[in-house]
């Protein structure tokens, strides 16, 4: 096995026992209960993790929470899938950010989805972190809408 940005395995064969560890130590990280890989040459492996209790809810951040008036008026933009977190330019506290603008690239292996603003404001808060595993429904940036 080896690993893209050190976070998501790539395979070349059957994933070995220690491989398979290592992506349940992953699906617990992100939050995540299943998964299912392919080779594109019909192999498939299903693998579904039981989630301990302390990970129903897997921080994504070290930052310290908004302030109350923050948290009644802001928008959570949410990952749209699992992956590698790459923050763009945009997501930085301050940014003015129009509906439909890119705030962040979900990354697994080659495959990159946009995470885009749902309406225009300006970022309060920057959540996820650049280059770490999110998982799908995490908050990334939080925004307060323009009025």
């Amino acid at each position: 096995m080896s690993t893209v940005e050190n976070q998501v395995p790539v395979f070349e064969g059957i994933p070995s026992s220690d491989d398979l560890a290592r992506i349940a130590d992953l699906l617990v990280q992100a939050g995540l209960e299943t998964i299912e890989l392919s080779d594109g040459k019909g192999a498939r492996c299903f693998m579904r993790v039981d989630m301990p209790a302390s990970a129903s809810h897997v921080p994504t951040s070290d930052v310290s929470p908004a302030p109350a008036e923050t948290m009644q008026t802001d928008i959570a933009v949410q990952a749209p899938y699992f992956g590698v977190l790459a923050l763009t330019e945009l997501a930085e506290i301050g940014t003015l950010v129009r509906q439909g603008d890119v705030v962040a690239q979900m990354q697994i292996g080659t495959l990159q989805i946009p995470v885009t603003v749902p309406v225009e404001g300006t970022i309060v808060e920057v959540v996820g972190q650049d280059g770490v595993l999110t998982g799908y429904g995490a908050v990334v940036v939080r925004i307060e809408p323009t009025v």
